[in-house]
């Protein structure tokens, strides 16, 4: 797996998709070949779902980030807990307005199990979720008897990186994918239409509401499907369990969080197009959005997907109304797009703006994106179960869809596997950080930032504690000298054989601020295997950075089938480093496997 993090083999990746869909489309032209149809089609569904497995697998580490450390201090209390009532405030204690109680069983789990809790195993198992929400989708195919066939371009858009952040990071893989998994399981159950079906659905809500605080959806959507489907009986239940379970999350030791934000009628036309951009934030693109009067537009095309979906949503609403007698994947469907559209709804709610979302590059959180993304698949199902019957204009839309995911896995692909690159490379560093300046490279606007609460000792008592304990292995990669030797116990006498440059830049930052802007280039004379790193050594500190390689431009990448070009980089902000007048140096492991750094004759001035 370590070869996928040198080199992700995109291009040998869309190579073989490319050959697969013209072997597949060909089997329906070439009767001789009409054998291969359905090995080349479960090749096509297959293929996006492995590569994206081995890539994750290249690029975790199991080292906590942000809030991770936070689920993992409650595994320190759970352990702890002396009664009963101790351990369930620690199973809900709240984050925000959220009570991650299925977070905390699955790592309370792993611990009892394995003696740890691996953040990489973590992240796999939240993520192996998407699988569950692919199934479930599949079957909404299935009930309607259309051929699996149309299933394919399905993975394309579940399995890729526009939501990179939710895929690799621990806490967020284990929340919104398991989430979204639960809240289409509530409406698969309520769907089937029958007790068994009622039993699941109340057990599929009660751990969409214990994952996160927009689970709490799940059960005003199981009442409104209840009611169309004419189930008083079922309904009334249904209402007990529900109070009941509002009556414990609001009332068992939980501070209600006021917002400070305006109302979200005060601008309704502005937040209109705010919600639709989240519902189609599949397009939101990993690139730059500074905060700056423009129209970016990746965020007017998610506006615009928006916008359709809230079309499909109210076309298949009113479908449902018309229908004699709606079938499984009628209520399945509707379940899950209320469900996701209501989570955008709460999220405009909480977050409301005063102006349009696409102008200046107002910023959705990564993770959210895989509420768009699934979104977009459902909608997908939706279009060909209504156009089942119209056999020309069903294919079309399948040949629309394979063509326009299939598009937006590779962009997402191409635009984000550096941005999982960089943040496993800074992950890897944090503990040089941390041991040596007691801050992180991953979190904080300042140098002198403690994560993850800014408290002057409880990050440290809890990374010991968490050491101690065998819950983690922080410091797995910290091989380096100390900061105040590490120049002295590793420098060389040979000078750098590459070319190294610095540069800044004044660029707005997240308050809309002009904010000083570092880049480091670096760019080897021989082809780096290794990773290696940007030293900046004054007098006070020796700043370690992780030198993050460059991806080719779309035109080299063609042409030289390969990624990653032999330039690389790293980048922040003036803050996040202390000010003084460093050397530079490049650090990297010699023959014998020890660290050696060679001096580049550069010197930076960061003032």
């Amino acid at each position: 797996m370590k070869l996928f993090l040198e080199d992700p083999h995109l291009f040998e990746y869309y190579s073989l998709v490319v050959v697969l869909l013209l072997l597949f489309g060909a089997t329906f032209l070439v009767e001789k070949i009409k054998s291969w149809r359905q090995w080349t089609g479960i090749g096509l569904i297959l293929l996006p779902v492995l590569y994206f497995f081995i890539l994750l697998d290249a690029h975790l580490v199991n080292i906590p980030y942000t809030d991770d450390f936070n689920l993992l201090e409650t595994v320190q209390k759970l352990r702890n807990s002396g009664s009963v009532m101790e351990m369930l405030k620690a199973l809900f204690e709240q984050v925000n307005q959220h009570r991650f109680g299925f977070e905390r069983i699955v790592m309370l789990i792993m611990f009892v199990f394995t003696g740890t809790v691996n953040i990489k195993t973590q992240i796999i198992i939240g993520d192996l979720f998407m699988l569950g929400i692919g199934y479930l989708l599949y079957l909404s195919l299935k009930r309607e008897g259309i051929s699996w066939y149309w299933f394919i371009p399905v993975p394309y858009i579940l399995f890729n990186l526009v939501y990179f952040e939710n895929a690799y990071w621990g806490i967020a893989a284990l929340q919104n994918t398991p989430l979204i998994f639960f809240a289409m399981l509530t409406a698969y159950g309520l769907a089937r239409d029958d007790e068994k079906g009622f039993r699941i659905g109340l057990i599929a809500a009660l751990l969409t509401t214990f994952t996160s605080g927009s689970g709490l959806l799940a059960w005003i959507v199981g009442m409104i499907i209840l009611v169309f489907q004419k189930r008083f009986k079922n309904l009334l239940w249904w209402l007990a369990a529900s109070i009941a379970v509002l009556m414990f999350y609001f009332f068992f030791d939980y501070q209600f969080v006021s917002s400070q934000g305006e109302k979200v009628w005060n601008h309704p036309v502005f937040n209109a197009i705010f919600v639709m951009a989240f519902w189609g934030n599949a397009l939101y693109l990993d690139v730059r959005h500074p905060l700056v009067p423009v129209f970016h537009k990746d965020m007017i095309a998610c506006v615009v997907l928006g916008a359709g979906i809230t079309f499909i949503f109210a076309a298949w609403a009113l479908r449902i109304l018309l229908a004699r007698k709606p079938t499984w994947s009628d209520w399945f469907l509707l379940g899950t797009m209320m469900f996701i559209m209501g989570t955008g709804a709460m999220f405009v709610i909480s977050r409301p703006i005063n102006n349009y979302v696409m102008y200046g590059g107002t910023v959705f959180s990564r993770r959210y994106m895989i509420f768009g993304i699934v979104l977009v698949a459902a909608c997908y199902v939706c279009v060909v179960i209504v156009l089942k019957n119209f056999k020309s204009w069903k294919k079309l839309a399948a040949i629309v869809a394979m063509l326009f995911f299939v598009g937006l896995n590779f962009v997402s692909y191409f635009t984000s596997i550096v941005s999982i690159r960089k943040l496993h490379d800074d992950l890897v560093i944090d503990s040089y950080f941390w041991k040596n300046y007691k801050t992180f490279l991953t979190i904080g606007d300042l140098f002198t930032d403690i994560p993850f609460w800014n408290h002057p000792t409880r990050m440290r008592d809890l990374i010991i504690s968490l050491e101690s304990d065998g819950i983690t292995d922080f410091y797995q990669f910290y091989d380096m000298p100390a900061q105040e030797d590490l120049i002295r116990q590793t420098k060389s006498g040979n000078p750098f054989a590459g070319r190294f440059d610095a540069q800044s830049q004044y660029r707005n930052g997240e308050s809309n601020h002009s904010v000083k802007y570092f880049k480091f280039f670096v760019t080897p004379e021989k082809v780096q295997k290794e990773a290696f790193y940007i030293v900046l050594e004054s007098e006070q500190h020796t700043i370690v950075l992780p030198a993050v390689p460059e991806p080719n431009t779309v035109s080299d990448f063609l042409q030289k089938a390969s990624y990653y070009s032999n330039n690389y980089q790293y980048s922040l902000y003036k803050a996040k480093l202390p000010e003084g007048k460093y050397r530079a140096w490049i650090m990297s492991r010699g023959e014998s496997g020890k660290w050696e750094s060679a001096a580049t004759g550069k010197q930076v001035l960061f003032y």
